[in-house]
């Protein structure tokens, strides 16, 4: 009798549905929408050919070629190129998660338009202060590179914290908690450890965040219809046929997140769940230290 059920026990635990490992991977990539997807892919591929190929002196931003030599393409294609497996894994590991969320909820589109935008701006700004930085320590501070999403994150973080400076925040394995006001320069003093030099790129990012909530944000905007123009030009069209593509009409009524309260745990997301008396903060800043209320980076 007790080798019987042992055979049965073995064989319905043979016929148990397991997922494996490989299975759970490949869920989770499919959910993660196409922009981001494309992000994640083209920095792990640019990274790995760096190895073999000096293509990070191409394509980061380099201030003494961008503008002395007009190499503009720089500005827009420094975010993807990251030089540092660290920093990389960082980088996803704060981005990744809410980057999802914002894609899928804003649609791939919005999302493009506004995350090209803001880097392309954020280095601009960084070309800037290394060109008057350059006018007392001379040229050679402007072969100083920027690359990665690091700048944008601090940008996203920087907006957070403006919105809630009184917010305590976490900061990686530090026990203590940081106020909001300070996350961003505790975040700059990091980097700056880790990397064993000062990051103007990072700072640039900071400063930027600042230009943003305080001068840019009702002008740096994509009216809707401008956004579905965008979507339906043959730019785009081929994009949208593709896996993970996520369209104005598959999106929510709502273009990003909301979340309402200082420090409150009530995160509602589309504009059916929103109170009626409650301001409409569409797309929260990417990264998210904590809940409050949102600032946007672009609309």
């Amino acid at each position: 009798m007790n080798n019987i059920n042992t055979i049965n026990n073995f064989q319905n635990g043979n016929n148990s549905p397991e997922v494996s490992c490989s299975d759970r991977i490949k869920s989770a990539w499919a959910t993660v929408p196409l922009f981001v997807r494309f992000i994640m892919i083209s920095t792990i591929t640019l990274y790995s050919i760096s190895w073999i190929i000096s293509i990070d002196l191409v394509l980061c931003n380099l201030p003494y070629f961008t503008f002395k030599r007009f190499e503009l393409w720089r500005l827009f294609t420094s975010v993807f190129m990251t030089s540092s497996i660290i920093n990389i894994l960082f980088a996803f590991i704060s981005w990744v998660p809410d980057a999802i969320r914002l894609e899928t909820t804003a649609g791939t589109t919005r999302y493009f338009l506004n995350f090209m935008t803001n880097s392309v701006l954020i280095q601009v700004l960084y070309s800037v202060i290394l060109l008057l930085l350059s006018l007392v320590a001379g040229d050679e501070i402007l072969k100083m590179p920027s690359s990665g999403l690091w700048p944008l994150i601090l940008a996203e973080i920087t907006l957070l914290c403006l919105s809630n400076p009184e917010n305590d925040v976490r900061m990686f394995l530090i026990p203590c908690p940081i106020k909001g006001k300070y996350y961003p320069w505790a975040l700059l003093a990091f980097f700056t450890i880790l990397n064993m030099r000062l990051q103007f790129d990072l700072i640039a990012g900071v400063a930027y965040a600042h230009l943003f909530y305080f001068y840019l944000r009702n002008k740096i905007q994509f009216s809707e219809n401008f956004v579905q123009k965008f979507e339906n030009s043959f730019i785009c069209m081929p994009f949208s046929r593709m896996t993970g593509f996520v369209s104005l009409n598959m999106c929510n009524s709502n273009t990003g997140f909301t979340a309402y309260g200082l420090g409150g745990n009530n995160t509602n997301t589309g504009a059916a769940s929103r109170p009626a008396d409650q301001p409409n903060y569409s797309n929260q800043p990417v990264t998210t230290p904590f809940k409050g209320k949102g600032t946007v980076l672009g609309n």
